[in-house]
Order: C-alpha cells, then sequence, then structure tokens
C-alpha cells in the first residue's frame, strides 16, 4: 500500500469552528494520509459534523476499498472505547459469524483514543463479506473517526469450518500502522504538541 507523504493537516475542522467549544480561533488539528491516488467522492459540512469519503480511482459504486474521515464538534464528545464498542455491537447484529478485537485503547499525544477491527463474513442483508478497521479520537475540539472498509464477495468456510474476510495480514499490517500514524495535535498546546513540521 503505497501512501501519500503529504500530511492533512487541519483536516475537517472548519465543521469545529461554528461551535461553541471550538471558536474561529481553534488551533487542534488532525494529522492524516490518504492512499497515494485515491480520490475524495463525498465532502460534506453540517456544521456539526464533516465527512469525507476517498475510494481507489476507477472504482466508483463498485468500490471494494473505502477511507471514512469524520469530524464531530460539540460540547459532550463520546468516550472512544463506548463508542468503537457500540460501533461492534451495531455491526454484530447485521452479520453473520461476526467477530471483533481490540487493538488499543489509551491515550495517543494526551488524547482518549481507541483503535479496533471487526469482521463480517456476511452481511444479513447485502450478503457481501466486510472487514473495517477505526481510529477514533476524543479531542478537546471534535470528535475524530477514521474507518478503513474492505468490501467483499461472501467468503465460504475453510476446511476448519472457519469463515473470515479474505484480506492479507500485509494489507491489514500496512493499515494499522498507517492508522497509528493518524493523530490530534494542537500546536498551541504543549500537552499535545504537533510533530515540527505542522506546526504552523
Amino acid at each position: 500500500m503505497k501512501v501519500s507523504r503529504t500530511l492533512l493537516t487541519a483536516l475537517l475542522l472548519s465543521a469545529c469552528a461554528s461551535n461553541t467549544s471550538a471558536g474561529p480561533d481553534a488551533t487542534e488539528k488532525l494529522l492524516a494520509e490518504v492512499p497515494d491516488t485515491w480520490v475524495k467522492v463525498i465532502e460534506r459540512n453540517t456544521g456539526q459534523l464533516a465527512v469525507s469519503e476517498y475510494i481507489p480511482p476507477d472504482t466508483g459504486q463498485d468500490w471494494t476499498e473505502k477511507l471514512i474521515i469524520e469530524a464531530l464538534s460539540g460540547s459532550d464528545l463520546p468516550d472512544p472505547l463506548v463508542f468503537v464498542q457500540g460501533l461492534a455491537q451495531e455491526q454484530g447484529e447485521v452479520c453473520n459469524d461476526f467477530t471483533e478485537s481490540g487493538v488499543f485503547a489509551g491515550f495517543e499525544n494526551g488524547y482518549p483514543t481507541a483503535v479496533h477491527m471487526m469482521q463480517c463474513p456476511e452481511n444479513k442483508r447485502t450478503k457481501n463479506a466486510m472487514l473495517t478497521m477505526v481510529k477514533v479520537i476524543r479531542g478537546n475540539n471534535a470528535f475524530y473517526t477514521v474507518t478503513r472498509i474492505w468490501r467483499l464477495p461472501p467468503v465460504t468456510e475453510d476446511e476448519d469450518g472457519v469463515k473470515s474476510v479474505p484480506v492479507g495480514s500485509t494489507e491489514i499490517g500496512a493499515w494499522s500502522q498507517a492508522l497509528r500514524q493518524i493523530q490530534v495535535c494542537d500546536p498551541a498546546l504543549s500537552a499535545h504538541a504537533c510533530p515540527p513540521q505542522d506546526e504552523r
């Protein structure tokens, strides 16, 4: 997986500027990367929620991979671990043979953070398989969610009778590393300092 070297700084933070918890002088920002050549297919901003979605080029409605980046502003932002557990419960209700695993829960750069992976070998409605990796960070000004989704044909049982989503460990490892590098920072606060090249 080739990833662009350019960090997307201050991504989606216009969603927070109109909220009382993050005035126009807010300096908090999300540092994230989008895979090289992927294209933005959705960009929405309701004033409290901003969403950007990216897919590989030339895939359109038939996408098999997607990256979703969201920023939710407000005064009562959720706990990251509770949030991902809720996502897993929702996905488990619409999936046969659902499995999940918590990858990380703790603090990164001083912000509460959680990373989770969910496997759905068969969606009860679409019959497609889905693998989801999600990282959520609760900042001071917004709640950030970065979601990587693979949407695949239905899977069959292996020789041990186990169904698992056919995404290779190398690709999962590469995306795990990419998620680890995503962070929220604030150049105005030493407890949440930005890397030197992103302080501006």
